[in-house]
């Protein structure tokens, strides 16, 4: 049987192709040193080197005004091949191959801090071969290069890799790149800060020791740690999910302090319970708890350099991992033993900084149910409610009994706090009566087999919560308890790991392993089973190195790429090697689904037949109608191409890769600093970029085409855009975020060859049914739609979910947003319906969406100022603007009313739409100049707004009569604007001119719709500068102005009239004194002549009379009038 169950599960036989041998792969090179080794991601400042590049681009669109910096890394992406690898590359570029990079940046913990945003870019690969391998005119060995780009608070980045479809075919490719803040350099050499990294792996290490779970915050923790290593203080970690390890001996000191106090079994150095974060890693060793800070731009915490001891001189048995972030925070739980039993320590990690608080604030668990001898076993915490359960082990009347318990604290500063039972474990596992699951109503009938609860998993998502030990128990609310009875009576679970979108995985002490899907009663084997036999025997077949015969469970854990398992293997030389596989867990359901089938022979038909039962309850189901994704999943995604190169090869040299670069830096750079109060005509990040060189595109492109532009590179404008057209793919997708009454919908076309015409027309009911599950149904609803389609064997659902306008408040764009989920399934179709496609099985009929209800991230409020102007030039008459005209910030007149309009940009789909809300507008700050604007206190901003004010204090009032929100106007789209009054107490009235035009003033002005609009789950908050010309003068002032303009005036005319009538006479007594003046000077002149003249006698003054010199002055009289 096996055999031929083998037989039908190889593939069909094909012809070789580019697949089966070659694959993407991915390493970084600085720019210093690119085509050559690998690097770690650790250096995180932008490198300088790119910008003298952009300067001497004269012919080329980019703004010279702008400082271009590069990223300090290049992603190199070769093909790996097996055969034949430098003639199969060679060949596969020449047939045009190449790969397109996306790049995910996964969100930050701190979303106060940084905006929240789920980012990705698009990148082309460049092709580029170093001349140290192969003459400059021989091509052997090309590779691509793109940017490595990083994001404001992003740590972690997924690097998917997929091909142009062009030339051979080479299937898609994942890897996880995250920033390593544990390394430094040192004397030129790459080393890790929180300890030395030592010896090669042995056996010794792995062999015979138990796995251990990986701990870590879900998508935040950018490198994992892993301890459990025999009897040394070592620890593995790796900054790429485990791909590639290093193992490191802590620089912590091994110490020994155990007493009545804190009684300990044992001594040893075995690093336990690590758990990863976003940049703090914790250990525990014996007793003691340490955390490591590493170095991270983003944090304002600085790294610690050494590890730092916390909760000295505590007993601590246990750490409780938070796997989910909250509130803008991480979190830890540690938990207390010996004389403190019944306590615990809560740790807050944020921005890098550790704080820990003891809990219950009043007295520990054990006193509040009056039981000294009761143990916690385990806490998990949900941060968005701010709850704990802990699953708390009593004594009492030698009996071992097992309660879940849910702390509460009441208020955030933990001074009040509250103790609830919400249910008690049963003390034996019930009596199943080989049913798939028993529900605990307290009359089912038990075996002898004690029920021993270890620890608790809660999945905030879909509300789960399981009761995990030698049994499993299940709840959807806290109070009715399921018994999953596939579950074997004598294993007993160790550690559970969940992907939060509908798988569980279970490790028991033996290394069993089992998956639970969430919403099914059903508890499937994987290992060890007849579908992992399978497995091991095929890949023994196709001789794959990830399989061994002498393997040992290191750890098993889920990453963004799925679930992993980390596995120390041993070859048939004695050699031994630590690698991650990939855990295919749907291979192995279908490899145990083919190994329990049933078949039989047909002979209805001439020829006999073989057919097997079908376990699936359909044969085709197909998704459409799925909505555009990103208005539901908030993706931005933005595409970049590589400059253009005028070499005949085609390759990339030096300089073209830096200018690839410093524009794939500067498209984020722009992305990260669009945040503009007054709304674009384009509100799109990278229309200002190249708006003022549109008209000039065929100017380069003829530049270009002649092998005339610099550096050989030319760029193309239109390659560096923001995609808004993403398609679904009629998949459905990840995540979902849901607004006050956003409703997604989707239909599914079932075929089914059990569904016949006759049942469908008796009315009969359809074994085919379609169940969609809430996990919330009071915040979110779902309604399914059936139509029986007869003649296609088929039916049809239709699926409408709708958020129901009261499960939420206000919050700011992507900030503490409720949890929640869909559960889509065709029943009976978990964990038997597969498809195979070129990444393996994919399972069908079932899916788990996590939503999110609250503002989506992306939506924002911009000032509308093209339609202000023109509502002001409607309903106004007119329109002036300042003297000295601003394109950015217009002006507006202070006598005439305002009528403002704001805008929602959603910036993930480049829609936009008019604000109809309501909304509060206060002036909250402003000066006589953008330099000189000041910002108000909470009393000034309530004297200037609230017209309720009685101290003259208003700038502006209504001119309607709205209702009042904590003594402030409500405005909304259409009320009938605001009128500017600057009463005597305000900072706008009385301003001083500075020149002969009216003054002006610049008001800082905040709009928000907290609290007053009911139409979306978004707190809307925008803060623009508005600038306000021809502002009055204060009455004192204006009369001042005016008795000195017309004393100015009276005056003027005074002077005026006085030299028109004066101005004769003083002429005439002007020319009187000039001639006697003349006179004395001539007569002077006259008589000092004669008087030196003692030779030649003059005989002129003797020859004049008296009468004669009066009628010469006569004559000069007349002339002179």
């Amino acid at each position: 049987m096996v055999p031929l169950l083998l037989l039908l599960l190889l593939p069909p036989p094909v012809q070789p192709q580019l697949e089966d041998v070659c694959r993407w792969g991915v390493v970084l090179n600085k720019y210093s040193t690119l085509g050559e080794g690998s690097e770690k991601f650790f250096l995180q400042q932008p490198i300088a080197a790119v910008d003298h590049f952009f300067h001497q681009m004269e012919d080329s669109p980019i703004d010279h005004r702008e400082t271009y910096v590069g990223f300090p890394y290049f992603m190199k992406i070769t093909l790996l091949c097996s055969k034949n690898s430098e003639t199969m590359i060679r060949s596969s570029y020449f047939k045009g191959l190449g790969p397109i990079v996306l790049v995910i940046f996964y969100s930050v913990v701190n979303f106060k801090k940084w905006r929240a945003e789920r980012l990705q870019i698009q990148m082309k690969g460049a092709p580029f071969q170093t001349h140290k391998l192969c003459d400059e005119e021989d091509i052997c060995m090309p590779s691509w290069y793109t940017p490595m780009p990083m994001k404001n608070g992003s740590v972690m980045m997924e690097v998917r890799i997929s091909s142009n479809n062009q030339g051979e075919v080479v299937f898609n490719s994942r890897y996880m790149i995250n920033i390593n803040g544990y390394l430094k350099k040192d004397k030129g050499k790459l080393i890790f800060t929180l300890g030395n990294e030592v010896r090669a792996m042995t056996h010794r290490d792995f062999i015979n020791a138990p796995s251990r779970p990986v701990w870590a915050t879900v998508g935040q923790a950018p490198v994992l740690i892993l301890g459990g290593i025999p009897d040394e203080k070592m620890i593995l970690i790796s900054d790429s999910s485990f791909k590639d390890i290093s193992m490191i001996e802590l620089n912590i000191d091994s110490c020994w302090l155990g007493s009545l106090q804190c009684p300990q079994d044992k001594f040893t150095a075995s690093i336990f319970d690590t758990i990863s974060m976003e940049s703090v890693l914790f250990i525990r060793q014996n007793q003691l708890v340490y955390y490591f800070v590493g170095n991270y731009s983003h944090v304002s915490g600085k790294s610690t350099g050494n590890w730092i001891q916390v909760l000295k001189k505590l007993c601590i048995k246990k750490l409780c991992p938070v796997p989910l972030p909250g509130r803008g925070s991480e979190y830890i739980v540690a938990l207390a033993g010996g004389k403190e039993e019944g306590f615990f320590h809560f740790g807050t990690i944020t921005d890098a900084a550790v704080t820990f608080k003891q809990l219950p604030v009043s007295s520990s668990i054990c006193e509040f149910f009056r039981d000294p001898e009761c143990k916690l076993q385990w806490v998990e915490y949900d941060p968005d409610d701010n709850v704990f359960y802990i699953l708390m082990e009593s004594h009492k009347d030698s009996q071992t009994t097992f309660r879940v318990v849910k702390y509460t604290l009441v208020r955030k500063d933990y001074d009040q706090d509250s103790v609830h039972l919400i249910y008690t474990v049963p003390h034996f596992i019930p009596e199943s009566e080989e049913k798939d699951f028993v529900m605990l109503l307290g009359m089912e009938q038990y075996t002898e087999h004690r029920l021993v609860a270890k620890g608790l998993f809660y999945n905030p998502f879909s509300n789960l919560m399981i009761i995990w030990g030698n049994a499993i128990l299940q709840s959807f609310n806290n109070k009715n308890y399921i018994y999953l009875s596939d579950f074997p009576k004598d294993s007993s679970i160790k550690y559970i790991t969940s992907s939060y979108t509908g798988q569980v995985v279970c490790v028991t002490e033996t290394e069993q392993i089992w998956i639970i899907y969430e919403g099914s009663f059903q508890v499937h084997r994987l290992y060890p089973s007849n579908g992992w036999n399978i497995l091991f025997a095929l890949s023994q077949m196709q001789g794959s190195s990830r399989y061994s015969t002498n393997e040992t469970s290191v750890s098993i854990f889920f990453d963004p790429l799925g679930l992993q398992q980390l596995v120390y293997l041993v070859n048939k030389k004695g050699e031994g090697k630590l690698v991650k596989r990939r855990l295919p867990m749907n291979q192995i359901l279908v490899n145990e689904i083919l190994k329990q089938s049933h078949y039989g022979i047909e002979s209805d038909h001439p020829i006999q037949t073989l057919r097997y039962t079908e376990p699936c309850p359909f044969e085709v189901l197909r998704l459409f109608e799925v909505q555009s994704p990103q208005k539901y999943t908030r993706v931005e995604r933005y595409h970049a191409e590589a400059p253009y190169v005028s070499s005949e090869s085609g390759f990339h040299t030096k300089v073209s890769l830096a200018i690839y670069q410093g524009l794939v830096y500067h498209l984020l750079l722009l992305h990260a600093k669009y945040d503009k109060p007054y709304a674009d005509p384009v509100h799109d990040p990278t229309w200002s970029w190249w708006k003022d060189k549109k008209d000039h595109k065929e100017y380069f492109f003829y530049k270009a085409s002649n092998f005339r532009t610099m550096y050989g590179a030319h760029i193309e404008m239109n390659g560096y855009s923001k995609l808004y057209n993403l398609r679904s793919m009629n998949r459905l997708p990840e995540h979902i975020y849901l607004d006050k009454g956003t409703i997604y919908s989707f239909s599914a076309y079932i075929v089914s060859s059990k569904l016949s015409s006759e049942t469908i027309f008796l009315g009969k009911k359809s074994h085919l049914r379609l169940g969609v599950i809430m996990a919330d149904p009071l915040c979110v609803s779902a309604r399914v739609e059936q139509k029986n389609l007869v003649n296609r064997n088929a039916v049809l659902f239709k699926v409408v979910m709708e958020d129901k306008r009261h499960c939420f408040n206000q919050s700011i764009s992507g900030h503490n947003l409720k949890k929640t989920s869909v559960t889509v399934k065709v029943v009976g179709s978990t964990g038997k319906c597969f498809r195979r496609t070129q990444y393996g099985y994919h399972m069908l009929g079932y899916a788990l969406i996590p939503m999110f209800i609250g503002c989506p991230p992306g939506k924002r409020l911009a000032f509308d100022i093209t339609l202000t102007i023109e509502q002001s030039k409607h309903t106004n008459k007119r329109y002036f603007d300042c003297v000295h005209p601003n394109p950015e910030m217009p002006c507006f007149f202070f006598s005439d009313p305002f009528f403002p309009f704001f805008l929602v940009q959603d910036m993930v789909t480049g829609e936009s739409g008019s604000f109809n809300g309501s909304y509060v507008l206060k002036v909250i700050g402003g000066g006589t100049s953008q330099d000189h604007i000041v910002d108000y206190s909470e009393a000034d901003i309530f004297r200037y707004n609230s017209p309720t004010d009685n101290t003259d204090s208003l700038i502006w009032i209504a001119r309607d009569s709205p209702m009042a929100s904590d003594s402030f106007s409500i405005l909304s789209r259409n009320s009938s604007g605001i009128e500017w009054l600057c009463l005597r107490n305000s900072p706008c009235y009385d301003i001083v001119p500075h020149s002969i035009f009216s003054p002006d003033f610049f008001f800082k002005i905040m709009v928000s719709n907290r609290g007053v609009d009911t139409s979306t789950y978004c707190d809307y908050q925008l803060i623009f500068i508005l600038h306000i010309h021809g502002l009055p003068l204060s009455n004192y002032r204006a009369r001042l102005f005016l008795w000195i303009t017309l004393y100015a005036c009276l005056g003027s005319v005074f002077l005026y009239l006085l030299s028109s009538f004066l101005w004769p006479h003083l002429k005439n007594c002007c020319v009187q004194i000039r001639m006697k003046f003349t006179d004395l000077i001539t007569t002077e002149s006259f008589y000092t002549y004669t008087t030196s003249a003692t030779t030649v006698p003059s005989m002129v003054s003797s020859r004049i009379s008296a009468g004669d010199r009066l009628s010469i002055r006569r004559s000069r009289t007349k002339k002179n009038t």
